[in-house]
């Protein structure tokens, strides 16, 4: 294969493919944002014993773990409006999309975080007068949360790696920068790899963070 590595596009254009970061950090901010507010609702309505209450949580988690994250995006840009009439810049239809698919896994995570605790510690909670929302409160998500650390940064890390979908709409985040960086200079391997090397450093540090967090947290207990 005759193909020489020419490093200079990406030394040159540097600032041009990182400058995408910002649309990517808040994309997947507003959408993790969105997971965390529907997801924990979400997860104690899985939870229920109301079927007017797990049902339609169950489909919905169902829905939006058993289709492509890419499909959702489209549909909800694409589709939405037309039904609502509701027009929205892709951005902000790509964070919802991201956000309610994201949704979806963390009331999972709620939900096995959630049953992990101890019933004994919820029975002796109520026994001594605790309302079903202050034990909630002060007894199991403190605990649960603890549980669910790796799961949920898995799911940050995730999230991270799905908003390279959101270029697909003309969002000009990391992966956008690098198609057009591409296009234009005709050297896919050295601008994507770059590209690849910020996504890995992004999604480790998020993990060593994690990590931290989660030891300093065992200590503590």
């Amino acid at each position: 294969m005759d193909y020489s590595l020419r490093l200079h596009v990406v030394t040159d254009n540097w600032v041009f493919l990182v400058s995408g970061i910002y649309a990517t950090l808040a994309v997947t901010l507003g959408a993790l944002a969105i997971g965390v507010a529907l997801g924990l609702p979400t997860g104690m309505a899985r939870l229920s014993r109301r079927r007017w209450l797990s049902m339609p949580a169950i489909g919905y988690i169902e829905v939006f773990r058993n289709t492509p994250a890419l499909v959702q995006l489209i549909w909800i840009y694409y589709c939405l409006p037309i039904l609502t009439g509701i027009n929205m810049s892709a951005s902000v239809s790509c964070t919802i999309a991201l956000g309610l698919n994201a949704a979806a896994y963390i009331a999972e995570i709620f939900r096995a975080g959630i049953q992990a605790v101890d019933r004994g510690q919820v029975d002796a909670a109520r026994s001594v007068g605790m309302s079903y929302f202050q034990t909630l409160r002060k007894v199991i998500l403190p605990q649960a949360v603890r549980r669910m650390i790796p799961a949920f940064v898995n799911e940050t890390v995730s999230l991270v790696k799905y908003s390279s979908l959101v270029s697909v709409l003309g969002v000009a985040d990391l992966t956008y920068q690098a198609q057009s960086l591409s296009t234009t200079s005709y050297r896919p391997i050295e601008v994507f790899t770059f590209i690849a090397l910020v996504y890995f450093l992004i999604c480790t540090l998020l993990s060593y963070f994690a990590r931290r967090l989660e030891l300093r947290m065992a200590v503590s207990d």
